[in-house]
């Protein structure tokens, strides 16, 4: 039987005691039990701090809940677990009645760049590509103007004739066609608008071989025979279509654009009109 001792003690004698228990309303006792078993039974709700169990130091029935200790190991405390508080952090999610709602359209437009805070914070690539596509189109239009200033013009060796009479009969007047390099060049232009208009701009690196090589022959014999007119339109142009092929900002672009447009509009000026 449970005997009441100092709670150290029992405590201490728990583990060998034998517990005889009972409701209230119960004439039998069940037991004995050990005080595992009695663990056991109030998890299966079957004693409660009501429950009676004998004491043999008192020699009558008492509650579970009579004893601190037999209640501390049967029912202990569970500890609450408690949320510190905090102290006041700066949120950003604070709705101010005066906020805009933003909209689907509005964090587009921010993400291309088209609004004043983002506004030159777009995607690079994306700008690039921008870049790049006027770009094309800009030397194609180069391109045209070059290839009609070379072959609507007056060939040197015979002004009655142009490359444009003499690709008519391209078999038959293959030598000639081959001995006049303006007519070479303008339907090396006319290639190459044919394939920047199919969209293919690895063709760049020979463009710019092209611009080089025109702006070194052509250079020497505009000097040689005086027309520097010609020799400045000539070099504006072939700078124009260098920086075209390389440019992916506007800063490089627009330059380039005035002076490919510009130059090579003033060569056919003035190869077929002059």
């Amino acid at each position: 039987m449970l005997a009441r001792t100092a709670p150290g003690t029992f405590r201490g004698r728990m583990s060998t005691q034998e517990f005889y228990i009972r409701s209230e309303n119960d004439t039998e006792a069940r037991g004995p039990f050990t005080q595992d078993q009695l663990a056991s039974l109030v998890e299966a709700a079957q004693v409660s701090p009501d429950t009676l169990y004998y004491d043999a130091a008192v020699e009558q029935w008492v509650s579970v809940n009579s004893n601190a200790d037999l209640m501390a190991f049967l029912f202990p405390e569970k500890r609450k677990l408690r949320v510190r508080a905090k102290d006041d952090v700066t949120t950003l999610n604070v709705q101010n009645p005066n906020d805009v709602p933003i909209r689907v359209e509005d964090m587009l437009a921010a993400a291309e760049g088209k609004t004043v805070d983002t506004m030159g914070r777009g995607d690079p690539k994306l700008a690039a590509a921008r870049v790049t596509g006027v770009a094309r189109y800009c030397l194609i239009l180069m391109f045209l103007l070059s290839a009609f200033g070379a072959l609507a013009g007056p060939l040197p060796d015979n002004a009655a004739e142009s490359g444009l009479f003499l690709m008519f009969d391209p078999i038959g007047r293959w030598k000639e066609i081959v001995a006049n390099p303006y007519v070479l060049f303008g339907l090396a232009d006319v290639g190459f608008a044919i394939v920047l208009l199919l969209g293919a701009t690895s063709c760049y690196p020979l463009a710019r071989f092209r611009a080089l090589l025109a702006l070194g022959f052509f250079g020497v014999f505009c000097f040689l025979n005086g027309d520097y007119g010609l020799l400045g339109t000539l070099a504006a142009g072939s700078v124009g279509i260098y920086l075209a092929t390389i440019s992916i900002t506007w800063s490089p672009l627009i330059p380039a654009a005035v002076l490919g447009l510009g130059g090579l509009a003033g060569f056919a000026y003035l190869r077929v009109f002059l």
